[in-house]
């Protein structure tokens, strides 16, 4: 594989998908970086990042024909990133992805040439921000909390970037990081 990978982890709430929307508006005009839309068992008017909506038995048939590059379940909802951005890596090109941190170690065995980004934010901020989507009553939101708390992500291909500041300063930053060379 030519081209790498970002793998762009952290909780629920922290920002991720404001994020990669900002980088995707600042990097719109290079061919050789892809934000690819992830495909999940949500419905498309669900809110939420743009996404292709998949029924679980769709997802779940892609799955077991080997149709998604990584794929993981996670808050009742099944995810998938489609197996033809193998394509996109072995052409060269940058594809950058919002992964769970589940699957964080079976992308670090498939894919030598990677950069995690770690996007962190504070528990009140994470508290105020799930609360403010409507999409998690008080019990998700804090099941969410829960979680983001269970996991820590750590290595020498780590990046982490807090995200409960100055949006623009955080956007400018994980653009250098998606466009930046990385071995």
């Amino acid at each position: 594989m030519n081209g790498r990978i970002v793998l762009v982890v952290g909780p629920s709430g922290v920002g991720k998908d404001s994020l990669m929307d900002g980088a995707r508006r600042v990097l719109a005009g290079r061919s050789d970086i892809l934000f690819p839309k992830r495909e999940i068992t949500r419905p498309a008017e669900a809110g939420g990042e743009d996404h292709v909506a998949v029924t679980e038995a769709q997802y779940h048939a892609r799955r077991e024909l080997g149709g998604y590059l990584l794929s993981w379940g996670a808050h009742g909802l099944w995810y998938g990133l489609p197996a033809a951005l193998e394509d996109d890596l072995n052409q060269g090109r940058r594809v950058v992805v919002n992964v769970s941190r589940s699957v964080l170690e079976e992308a670090r065995d498939r894919f030598p040439q990677r950069r995690v980004i770690s996007v962190t934010a504070d528990e009140a901020t994470l508290r105020s921000r799930l609360s403010a989507r409507g999409r998690e009553d008080a019990e998700q939101v804090e099941r969410r909390l829960a979680r983001a708390r269970s996991f820590r992500v750590a290595g020498d291909d780590v990046v982490v970037l807090r995200n409960d500041g100055d949006f623009d300063a955080a956007v400018a930053r994980f653009t250098e990081l998606v466009a930046e060379p990385f071995s």
